[in-house]
């Protein structure tokens, strides 16, 4: 039985903007760790592990069974070889994008060799978020989710745009919510994002989902 995050997920959908998530940054059964979501616990292990197997990572995205009632666009990773000056150090990226609706969801991880590599692209990304976001862009109040994270809600193109950004032991992970100003279902997408990270770290098969609706 898959984890499951919170109820009645809302409508939201998925769509990548470069504003924020690109350029400065990227056998199923329940398990300890999808027991301890389930069961509403809030711990985050700050693991070492190198997530560096691309059939790995792209499972670790969330998928259709993850976001049931969502209409899925893309779930692609890229092999990096740490030279890129926008992600130094990174190994592997990947982005899943979906919709409801009028509301659009992404879903990034990049993954690094150290937990410093990781929270120095965390620290990047959040720098370039604010210089091109602007005035628009206002923190969140959030719980910690992983073991570092930043949120902000602003406007782009006359629309709202929440955007969840944190480090998860070695990885870099973030949750985009566009036409969407629902804080508290931006907060469970990116917990079951933080949550498919670290089993995936664990080496268990990644089964964290929201609730269907």
């Amino acid at each position: 039985m898959a984890a499951r995050i919170g109820t009645g997920a809302r409508g939201l959908g998925i769509g990548i903007a470069t504003i924020v998530l690109g350029g400065a940054l990227s056998a199923c059964g329940s398990s300890a760790i999808s027991g301890e979501l389930a069961a509403g616990a809030q711990k985050w292990a700050d693991f070492t592990t190198v997530l560096s197997d691309k059939v790995a990572l792209k499972r670790t995205l969330p998928d259709r069974s993850a976001m049931p009632g969502w209409e899925v666009h893309n779930n692609r990773v890229a092999v990096k070889d740490g030279t890129d000056e926008e992600c130094p150090g990174c190994k592997l990226d990947g982005t899943a994008d979906f919709e409801d609706g009028a509301v659009t969801a992404t879903f990034k991880i990049t993954t690094f060799a150290t937990k410093d590599q990781a929270g120095a692209y965390l620290a990047l990304t959040v720098k370039e978020f604010e210089k091109k976001a602007d005035k628009s862009a206002s923190k969140l109040s959030v719980p910690t989710i992983g073991n570092e994270t930043v949120a902000y809600s602003g406007t782009v193109h006359d629309g709202p745009r929440n955007v969840l950004l944190m480090r998860v032991g070695t990885t870099f992970a973030g949750v985009m919510l566009e036409d969407s100003s629902d804080v508290e279902q931006l907060k469970k997408l990116g917990t079951m994002l933080a949550r498919r990270v670290e089993q995936t770290a664990a080496g268990q098969s990644p089964d964290a989902a929201l609730d269907a609706r």
